[in-house]
């Protein structure tokens, strides 16, 4: 295990062990049936709102019809969610293709998993981190917060994060790791992460210096993701010909092919082994994070428990016959099998 991935675990462990938590943590795993290792996801990503205060020009997100509704998931759905999978599962996300911190229920929503003995992230802009959400971040019991920062400067930052606010964004970050020390909390562990473009390349150095100054527990380089599941080509063409880094020592996905086409590094089994399930506000059950556009729908939480949905014949096949072989134009573009190189960490 190298230092970085040690850092990790140790900020995991220490938010799992925090105040007054140990013995619901406890509980929650004595309540958990034993089953096969590796017979149900430990990792499910819930999305609390496909909401989004931002109009970000890399994001598949706003760039198309997702042909579903823009809503907020409510605080009921949430927790059957948690009790239908709380015996299962021990790790969630609260982020998916809106901005969390818009729904205001979230804080009492990584509240209710948290008391189950669950270790909860989100992946936030961060514009919205006023004093009343810090607050309800640090009292909520969140282990992860991943703040997004497409930019090291004002100029290139407000170009690529359309609405937001540099200064503020920057305020809120010093804030709330201020404000994490100043009651000596080991939770939720803050990383700071830019998704390398030719827009932001010439500023790596800046954006490391930046979240170091700032007191963020990690900094990191993502890699830029372009979705062609479905061929929008202006989209596909656009962020290619502005964003694409073609470089071997940054992040990157994709290679370029003797076509001079784009195309991933490697086309392996799924490096995720499709095992990634994302649950909607509505209460859709998709195979995974890259499915943006829901065309694969195994199941609805609303009337139907999660383990019922993963052990269906339906989810069953789709697991081992078309996503695990990357059979679906979704997979053509996501990760390579060798997934976990295409991000740096600087520290």
């Amino acid at each position: 295990m190298n230092y970085h991935n040690l850092k990790h675990n140790l900020f995991r462990t220490a938010g799992k062990l925090r105040e007054q938590n140990l013995r619901r943590i406890l509980y929650s795993c004595l309540q958990r049936p034993f089953h096969k290792p590796g017979k149900y996801p430990t990792d499910i990503v819930i999305e609390t709102a496909s909401v989004c205060n931002l109009n970000c020009t890399i994001c598949r997100s706003v760039k198309a019809d997702l042909g579903r509704k823009n809503r907020f998931m409510s605080l009921a759905l949430f927790k059957k969610i948690i009790d239908d999978i709380a015996p299962i599962c021990n790790t969630i996300g609260v982020s998916y293709c809106g901005e969390p911190l818009l729904n205001k229920d979230i804080f009492n929503m990584i509240r209710y998993a948290s008391d189950k003995g669950m270790c909860v992230s989100m992946l936030t802009n961060g514009i919205s981190l006023n004093a009343e959400a810090r607050k309800g971040v640090l009292d909520s019991g969140l282990n992860f917060m991943a703040i997004s920062m497409d930019g090291a400067a004002k100029q290139t930052y407000e170009s690529i994060r359309i609405g937001a606010s540099f200064e503020k964004l920057v305020e809120n970050i010093a804030a709330l790791v201020k404000e994490r020390h100043q009651r000596k909390l080991s939770h939720p562990s803050i990383d700071l992460q830019m998704v390398v473009t030719q827009k932001n390349l010439h500023e790596v150095a800046t954006f490391e210096k930046l979240a170091r100054d700032l007191g963020v527990d990690r900094a990191y380089l993502k890699s830029l993701h372009i979705d062609r599941s479905r061929e929008d080509v202006e989209y596909v063409q656009y962020l290619e010909k502005d964003y694409f880094v073609n470089s071997t020592t940054l992040p990157s996905r994709y290679i370029v092919n003797e076509s001079c086409r784009l195309e991933l590094k490697d086309k392996g089994l799924c490096p995720q082994k499709a095992r990634t399930p994302v649950i909607t506000t509505d209460g859709n059950v998709l195979p995974c994070c890259f499915d943006i556009f829901g065309e694969y729908l195994l199941g609805n939480v609303t009337n139907q428990r999660f383990m019922d949905i993963w052990n269906s014949a339906k989810y069953s096949d789709f697991r081992h016959k078309l996503a695990m072989h990357r059979k679906l134009p979704m997979c053509a573009n996501c990760l390579p099998s060798d997934y976990k190189k295409i991000n740096k960490i600087l520290f």
